[in-house]
């Protein structure tokens, strides 16, 4: 934790050093880097025979997919907020409702839960999208590379 004031000597404060911390940031921080990491497990684990899809089945896949990748993109910037909320009020009513939604010494919470569980769909779906668009021959690393073998043999309009 960083210092967010120095020590002023001619202040009655001054020997008084200020630190602020966000406890629910580190949570979601920390939460975030543990479910990249999870992701990452299943995706080495999951090198298998594969699958086989026709063409249109694997276009359908993408297009299903990516629509579904942008409504919860949608849904994250609204589960971010419920994770991140702040009580209320400071009665103990107000508190308690707030630790159990967002995160209580290091635990999640339903809301946090949630944008976790929101935040783990994001990533399958950005590997599956991945995946299928590369066995379909669409990664973006074959089109700059086929733009780059083509050194300009073929211009926009030029029909």
């Amino acid at each position: 934790m960083a210092d967010t004031a120095v020590p002023d000597k001619d202040n009655w404060l001054g020997d008084i050093i200020l630190r602020v911390k966000d406890p629910i940031g580190y949570e979601v921080d920390k939460a975030t880097a543990a479910e990249i990491a999870t992701n990452a497990q299943v995706q080495q684990a999951a090198h298998g025979p594969g699958i086989y899809l026709d063409r249109d089945h694997a276009e359908q896949m993408v297009k299903q997919a990516t629509g579904i990748l942008r409504q919860l993109e949608n849904d994250q910037r609204v589960t971010q907020a419920l994770e991140r909320m702040k009580s209320a009020a400071e009665d103990p009513v107000s508190l308690g409702f707030t630790k159990a939604a967002t995160w209580n010494g290091g635990q999640p919470g339903a809301f946090a839960y949630g944008a976790g569980h929101v935040r783990l769909e994001i990533l399958y779906l950005g590997e599956l999208i991945r995946r299928l668009e590369k066995a379909l021959g669409r990664t973006s690393e074959n089109d700059h590379e086929s733009g780059k073998n083509l050194g300009g043999a073929v211009q926009e309009g030029d029909y």
